[in-house]
């Protein structure tokens, strides 16, 4: 084996490792972006808890809402089981208490669009979820 050769291994060894590099680092980005996505979810089905709590939509949504972030958790968990839930729901929480204390110091968004905008949004991604798993 020449120099030659041997330098051309070496950068196809390190080359090797820097795509294996990089699929690991896309690979945590992906999970990282499913994370946030998942805790977004779980902070609108918050609102919307704490919406029906208020009685700022109607008791028959508790139902909807549960089933839509049930299927929304398990589509992500699915594509990520690594996801930290008890972390996310915490996050959630904060989210959800900050986004009521915007909306009260504001006053310029009705609640009660707030609470439907967070329900819409469930129940938007669990019709999607339904949607990409039909056979096409």
């Amino acid at each position: 084996m020449n120099a030659a050769s041997e330098g051309n291994g070496m950068r196809r060894a390190v080359g090797g490792w820097l795509v294996a590099g990089l699929m690991m680092v896309s690979g945590g980005a992906q999970g990282a972006n499913l994370s946030t996505f998942l805790r977004g979810f779980y902070t609108e089905y918050e609102v919307v808890k704490q919406c029906l709590e208020q009685a700022q939509l109607p008791p028959d949504d508790a139902e909807t809402a549960k089933a839509a972030i049930a299927k929304i958790e398990t589509h992500y968990l699915q594509r990520d089981a690594s996801l930290n839930k008890d972390r996310l729901l915490k996050e959630a929480v904060a989210n959800k208490d900050q986004g009521f204390k915007m909306v009260a110091a504001t006053r310029k968004v009705d609640l009660k669009q707030y609470c439907r905008v967070s329900l819409n949004e469930l129940l938007t991604k669990a019709r999607e979820i339904d949607d990409n798993a039909k056979p096409q």
